[in-house]
């Protein structure tokens, strides 16, 4: 019996040794299939997948990717794609609903980029998107529309950005705010220096009441069902009506900046007119002078012909003067003078 268990034994143990192998292999390969780094690649685009349906996480940092329309097609590669990291890269812009070719995408890091300007629908299609880092970048201000189709996120890095802190981005990070999304990182700080939340309460005095998201229980009255969903109504409609009307921004000083533009816009018009058409207008009030004293001068002398009913005549005396002596015909001058006086 020993002659034919031997080499079953050996059977066996090979197969476990080779299954063991094999699982581990196997194992390796899904992990490097499920994440691909490109860290400090220096790559221009972002690479395609390969036929690698299965990577649910990109990481491209350190590199000179700008997202133009060949990096789109790339992105749309990877149909399971879940993170996305591109910090450290050359972007300056993001275009409308760009990354809607990556629709199960949960976490969008853009982080230390160049990005200036976003476009209202940048982050449209992304329905599932829990985490947004849009942190030390050049960014100024947000448009109120950016963050409307993104329900589900829950973080959001801000930090690092030369803000502009203004009204209208501050009433966009409180919107964010209020629905119960957490500014991540470092302290957000404005462009002058003022701490941003800080900020928002000045435009929104009561923030505070924005910024609190805590459920409201449905309050139950013991009469009947009908008197509870009463009162729980009422007690909605007066919340919403509380909370919209501390939205209302306060008006800042921009009316104020505005109107001295205006002032001193329409000051410069009229002095500009004074000194182009005051010449003009001084020589013709000059020839109004002179026509209206020689009209009254015409009508004096028409009113004393007029009384006197004359006219005064008048003789006009033409004085020659000639020489002083007259030459005759033999060839002597006589004087005039003297031949008055014979």
């Amino acid at each position: 019996m020993e002659w034919w268990s031997q080499p079953l034994l050996l059977l066996w143990l090979t197969s476990v040794v080779a299954m063991t192998t094999l699982g581990s292999n196997t194992e390796v390969v899904k992990e490097d299939a499920l994440v691909k780094n490109f860290t400090n690649k220096l790559l221009c685009v972002i690479p395609n997948s390969c036929n690698s349906s299965s990577v649910t996480k990109l990481v491209i940092e350190g590199s000179l990717i700008t997202l133009n329309e060949t990096d789109r097609l790339a992105l749309a590669s990877y149909p399971r794609l879940l993170e996305l990291h591109l910090d450290g890269n050359l972007v300056r812009s993001i275009p409308a609903k760009y990354f809607s070719v990556v629709l199960h995408l949960r976490v969008l890091s853009l982080s230390r980029n160049r990005i200036s300007s976003l476009d209202p629908e940048s982050f449209s299609g992304l329905d599932v998107l829990t985490e947004l880092d849009l942190s030390h970048n050049l960014l100024t201000t947000l448009h109120t529309q950016l963050f409307r189709g993104l329900t589900k996120l829950q973080v959001l890095k801000l930090q690092g950005n030369p803000w502009n802190c203004s009204c209208p981005l501050l009433g966009s990070i409180g919107e964010v705010k209020a629905f119960g999304v957490t500014f991540g990182g470092k302290q957000i700080t404005c462009a002058s220096g003022r701490d941003l939340l800080q900020a928002t309460a000045m435009c929104y005095p009561s923030s505070p009441s924005i910024f609190t998201t805590a459920p409201q229980k449905p309050v139950k009255s013991q009469d009947s069902w009908g008197s509870s969903t009463t009162l729980q109504t009422t007690l909605t409609s007066s919340q919403n009506h509380n909370i919209n009307k501390d939205q209302t921004p306060v008006l800042g000083n921009t009316w104020k900046f505005v109107a001295g533009v205006a002032a001193l816009a329409l000051t410069t018009s009229m002095l500009i007119a004074c000194a182009i058409k005051g010449p003009s207008l001084y020589k013709l009030f000059h020839n109004y002078r002179h026509r209206r004293l020689r009209q009254e001068e015409e009508d004096v002398v028409t009113t004393v012909f007029s009384e006197t009913g004359r006219y005064v005549n008048q003789q006009t005396f033409t004085f020659k003067q000639e020489n002083g002596q007259i030459e005759e015909e033999d060839g002597y001058f006589e004087d005039p003078y003297i031949k008055s006086e014979e």
